[in-house]
């Protein structure tokens, strides 16, 4: 067994980090998935929140101490319920990098640009594993070169396979989703 931390981080005024919300006012979701039979365990339902908050970037954790890293595949969210207005009220939640497991995993880089190929900087990027985005599995910014990178600067790791990447910033109308192949 090991410690899985799922962090969600949260945002308001266009990107300023959401610090100082109450803990009681984010849900947590954790869903289990069996790597080898696709079985699916809910470990938290919406009634857990999150343990703690570290401080200056709007990031919020609870750990799981009884993940099985071998065996699972592990998906988490937070959505906050509370009167503050954020940039996004659900997002999807991860383990750091460097706790998981690599296996066959890219580093895929995943640039936005305008209609002339210039690089769009802000850009929300969604991938989800399937074409009605119902199964979000990583969230993030591009920054100034048009790269899609999460709250921690890295690029997605993805699996080989097809996903599909949804868009989103004002001023900018984004034909979606843009599917991709990873491999």
């Amino acid at each position: 067994m090991a410690n899985l931390t799922l962090a969600v981080f949260f945002t308001r005024n266009v990107g300023q980090p959401a610090t100082g919300l109450a803990l009681a006012d984010i849900d947590l979701y954790l869903t289990e998935q069996d790597k080898d039979t696709g079985a699916d365990t809910v470990i938290w339902d919406g009634t857990q929140h999150p343990t703690e908050e570290i401080d200056n970037i709007g990031c919020y954790t609870r750990i799981y101490a009884a993940a099985d890293l071998s065996a699972n595949d592990y998906f988490g969210r937070g959505t906050y319920t509370g009167l503050v207005v954020l940039d996004v009220d659900d997002v999807t939640g991860g383990t750091s990098l460097l706790t998981l497991p690599c296996g066959a995993v890219i580093e895929f880089t995943y640039t936005v640009t305008d209609g002339g190929g210039l690089p769009i900087d802000g850009v929300y990027v969604e991938i989800s594993t399937d074409i009605a985005g119902a199964n979000i599995i990583w969230c993030g910014h591009t920054d100034a070169f048009g790269v899609a990178r999460d709250v921690n600067g890295n690029l997605p790791r993805l699996d080989p396979g097809t996903y599909y990447f949804w868009r989103q910033l004002a001023g900018y109308i984004f034909v979606d989703p843009d599917p991709e192949v990873v491999s």
